[in-house]
């Protein structure tokens, strides 16, 4: 199964809630009938390959920026080859982004929120900064002396991303990068993604600045009785939106193990109360998460 990058979320128990008042989270008794772990999937799915290569991909393009010398650079969003912008290539923009920018050592990344308000102001969009002209007015206003540009070929089962390292001021290609990536079924769980129409920026969290979503209060769901006497165990992957109060709504099942036990999950998130995501300025943002609810029998 595909591993994600998570934050484990110790779900709020009282001493009533198991009649021998063991608990272990990762290895908890509850009501003395079984294991429940459960995970809040953050942002976007990355399965152990597709993490590793990614990290890798940045890696190697922070070495290309550091020995071309360049003191700031600014990611595009990858486009489709026709110029279209999805929120899938901006997935991956965000992630090249947010990579690059743990990986700089003699430059610096700038922010791919901040700079689209700065674009805004100045009327440029996705598909005119892809023009030399424009390209060099937004670096400047950007302060940046290179840009990463990427197309994006997104089918459900495959990601193809072609990359390009650019001087800023005059467009010149300094490196070039081929970036495959399989897909699992996991990576739509992030989708839709938020946008603010008014300033069309994608909210991914975990990325770009954006803080993750935080559990305050997160009751476990029940063990059916039913699940229960026929020793079924799974996990049931949820997609969910977390709105700026920390609402959880637009719920969609992913993975059933068994209609009761999903029945359980969905409903007990009526019962969850999370902390919202926030932006660089501390101003709430929505977002889009997975949710994951292991249900395990404990013998």
């Amino acid at each position: 199964m595909e591993q994600r990058n998570t934050i484990q979320l110790r779900p709020h128990r009282k001493e009533s809630d198991s009649p021998t008042g063991f608990f272990l989270f990762h290895g908890s008794v509850i009501r003395g009938a079984f294991v429940l772990i459960v995970s809040l999937c953050i942002g976007y799915s990355a399965w152990p390959n597709a993490d590793k290569n990614r990290k890798n991909a940045a890696k190697s393009l922070a070495q290309e920026i550091e020995q071309a010398q360049f003191h700031k650079v600014y990611v595009l969003d990858f486009l489709e080859p026709s110029g279209s912008r999805t929120e899938k290539g901006c997935l991956f923009a965000s992630t090249f982004s947010t990579n690059l920018a743990r990986d700089a050592h003699n430059f610096e990344v700038v922010n791919r929120i901040q700079a689209q308000k700065q674009l805004n102001e100045l009327h440029i969009s996705p598909q005119d900064i892809q023009r030399p002209e424009m390209l060099s007015k937004a670096a400047q206003a950007l302060g940046a002396d290179a840009v990463l540009v990427g197309t994006a070929t997104i089918s459900p089962t495959e990601a193809k991303l072609l990359l390009s390292l650019r001087e800023a001021a005059s467009g010149k290609e300094v490196h070039s990068m081929d970036y495959h990536e399989k897909l699992e079924a996991a990576f739509e769980t992030g989708f839709p993604a938020f946008e603010d129409a008014s300033s069309h920026i994608y909210y991914f969290p975990g990325l770009d600045g954006i803080s993750q979503p935080k559990c305050i209060y997160c009751p476990n769901p029940d063990y059916t009785d039913e699940a229960r006497a026929k020793k079924i165990q799974g996990n049931v992957l949820l997609s969910v939106s977390v709105d700026e109060k920390g609402t959880i709504t637009n719920a969609r099942v992913v993975t059933n193990p068994n209609d009761g036990l999903t029945k359980k999950a969905v409903n007990i998130l009526n019962n969850w109360r999370m902390e919202p995501s926030h932006d660089l300025d501390g101003k709430p943002v929505p977002v889009r998460v997975s949710i994951e609810i292991t249900f395990r029998l404990f013998n």
